[in-house]
């Protein structure tokens, strides 16, 4: 798991050099920005070193806007290692949309699948339930997860009280909010209590392993590190996936004690030792 986040961060440089070597554009500063448009990043994970399941939708159209970059890293990827399969796991990607067709900017972190179903409202501001499953091409049980957030929290509105295939979904012009930033999740399908119980552990491997990751990634920059200021690191590099709690951080501190990527002194300060 640590040498997939190594290797990722090794990638996202490697990539950026690639786009500056591709491009044609005149400017000082080559950002990420300003070659593809976005700012994009991304984690090559092995399918069999992470709890993650398998992606269960069948099909999804990735919006233009979101295409451009993903096929420039799958043509860099397959230059880097010729034979392996990139698997996009869009179900658990998210990104930051900018909402700019009201009184006042708003930006919304959403998972990719969300993001989809907005931009299908670029060019026109009514859609029926049936025309968004055919612009994204998500299955209908899929779509509907999805799409329900974004009428719960005003961004579309429904001109019916239930989600048919013929309802109409049309863009909420009058939406207006305190916070001009903020996260919007799909919705959580119900499950009985052992699902739940299951999934929860998913959950909480997931979060202790990505914390162990950041972590690492944070020592192996600074080598070393007093207490407090690897528990501020750590909360600030996660924030933007969730905020962990100052037990699980310390849960995993000494995990990798145990493992041997950290040693701790007399004075409360971390070392970097793998």
């Amino acid at each position: 798991m640590f040498q997939d986040v190594k290797v990722s961060d090794g990638l996202y440089t490697k990539f950026l050099d690639y786009l500056k070597s591709e491009s044609s554009l005149n400017i000082q500063k080559q950002t990420m920005t300003n070659l593809i448009g976005l700012d994009f990043n991304i984690y090559v994970l092995q399918a069999n070193s992470w709890p993650i399941a398998p992606l269960t939708t069948s099909t999804f159209l990735i919006p233009q806007p979101l295409e451009k970059p993903v096929r420039l890293f799958e043509a860099f990827y397959n230059k880097q290692y010729n034979g392996r399969k990139l698997c996009w796991m869009y179900n658990l990607s998210n990104g930051e949309i900018r909402m700019s067709h009201l009184d006042r900017p708003y930006f919304v972190t959403m998972g990719t699948y969300q993001m989809a179903i907005l931009l299908t409202f670029n060019q026109q501001n009514k859609l029926t339930l049936n025309e968004v499953e055919e612009a994204t091409k998500l299955n209908i049980k899929e779509l509907e997860k999805q799409i329900l957030p974004l009428i719960e929290n005003k961004f579309l509105l429904n001109d019916t009280n239930n989600l048919t295939a013929k309802s109409v979904i049309s863009i909420n012009f009058k939406y207006k909010s305190k916070r001009t930033k903020f996260k919007i999740l799909p919705t959580t399908q119900k499950e009985n209590n052992q699902d739940s119980e299951v999934s929860q552990k998913t959950v909480d491997d997931d979060r202790k392993f990505y914390v162990q990751a950041i972590i690492v990634r944070i020592m192996k920059s600074r080598k070393t590190l007093k207490h407090n200021l690897l528990i501020e690191e750590v909360i600030t590099q996660s924030k933007q996936r969730f905020i962990p709690s100052i037990h699980l951080i310390k849960k995993c501190i000494e995990i990798l004690i145990d493992k041997q990527y950290l040693e701790r002194n007399l004075t409360d300060e971390y070392t970097y030792i793998a």
